[in-house]
């Protein structure tokens, strides 16, 4: 995420200069090593910060210490158990602002975080690779480079992997995997219906079987933005990302560990907001995401639909996602 527009919602800035004082002495007993916290220049430096991250001068890097609190406030990761989401494990405050943005959201959200799963994995080196959502009955929508680790390209069809002298690798969604919670609810995943080009958007389909292990009915497949719908969201539109981020070596694992609690490979619900619609198809946002949110849902608060399909990010920067309604130009060819 790029800090310098976390602030940017006046609401939520300044409910951040209210709480420096709180946030700043909690931040150092429990993240253990937050840099040049104290003194009575303190509140002086937040204030600044947080005028200049508003106003988009802010360079990054210039007061690290800072910077994490603001992080961890304005960008939590929220844990999902029994198919609802709960707050951060640690003690760390939480943002009022932000809490009350989901709140007004919450029924349309525990609709559709059932519908969002991990894709685990059979005779492959991974147990896992990312997560995948129903985004149409017994189709669900992934990531082209996630799918690239199960499936072969065939002369036009698409197969799952075989390495040789074992079996071809299997791949199945589990609906569950939530953080303390036993449950599982897994569908196997018996065609790769389509993988877009390299040249193209990162969006894969897949068709699961009607029924889980168990005989479980699958979740409803989550409604997809229209164009019409989603030309008319703007920056600044709050979103939830569902998926289930893994420990990522290529970003800090400092901050990993202060935002995260070294919670990984569960479902966690991560709030931000659109920071722009890009051209190619593209949607930005700012929240926090990991490797393991490759394939997650955004879904826009107010409505409860889908605003993308995300699939990578640049630590510091942004996050991307291809735009739902390019996801239905590529999936309508496959409902009947």
């Amino acid at each position: 995420m790029d800090i310098r527009q976390l602030l940017a919602d006046p609401a939520l800035k300044q409910e951040f200069l209210d709480r420096v004082p709180g946030l700043a002495e909690q931040s150092q007993d429990n993240a253990g090593g937050l840099e040049s916290l104290e003194g009575g220049q303190f509140m002086d430096r937040a204030a600044s910060a947080a005028e200049n991250i508003a106003e988009g001068t802010y360079v990054p890097g210039t007061d690290p210490g800072l910077e994490a609190i603001i992080e961890r406030f304005t960008r939590p990761v929220y844990l999902v158990q029994r198919s609802t989401f709960v707050t951060p494990a640690d003690s760390f405050p939480n943002s009022e602002v932000i809490g009350g943005q989901l709140e007004a959201g919450r029924t349309a959200l525990e609709r559709v975080i059932p519908s969002a799963g991990r894709i685990d994995l059979r005779n492959h080196q991974h147990d896992w690779v990312g997560t995948g959502w129903v985004v149409a009955p017994g189709i669900v929508v992934t990531n082209r480079h996630v799918a690239r680790e199960f499936a072969s390209d065939l002369k036009g069809a698409f197969a799952f992997r075989k390495n040789y002298g074992a079996p071809p690798v299997a791949a199945s969604i589990d609906w569950r995997h939530e953080y303390r919670q036993p449950d599982e609810s897994r569908f196997k995943v018996k065609e790769i219906l389509w993988i877009e080009p390299e040249d193209s958007v990162d969006v894969s389909l897949l068709h699961i079987v009607d029924r889980g292990e168990d005989g479980e009915a699958g979740p409803s497949a989550i409604e997809l933005m229209t164009r019409t719908e989603f030309d008319g969201i703007g920056v600044g539109a709050w979103v939830a990302v569902v998926g289930y981020p893994a420990r990522d070596s290529r970003n800090n694992l400092a901050d990993q560990q202060r935002i995260f609690d070294g919670i990984y490979n569960v479902k966690r619900l991560a709030p931000g907001q659109v920071t722009a619609v890009a051209v190619g198809d593209v949607l930005h946002h700012d929240a926090t995401t990991l490797g393991g949110n490759s394939g997650s849902v955004v879904i826009h608060l107010e409505s409860g639909k889908a605003m993308g399909l995300h699939f990578g990010g640049i630590e510091g920067d942004r996050n991307a996602a291809v735009q739902a309604p390019r996801v239905y130009q590529l999936l309508r060819r496959f409902l009947s």
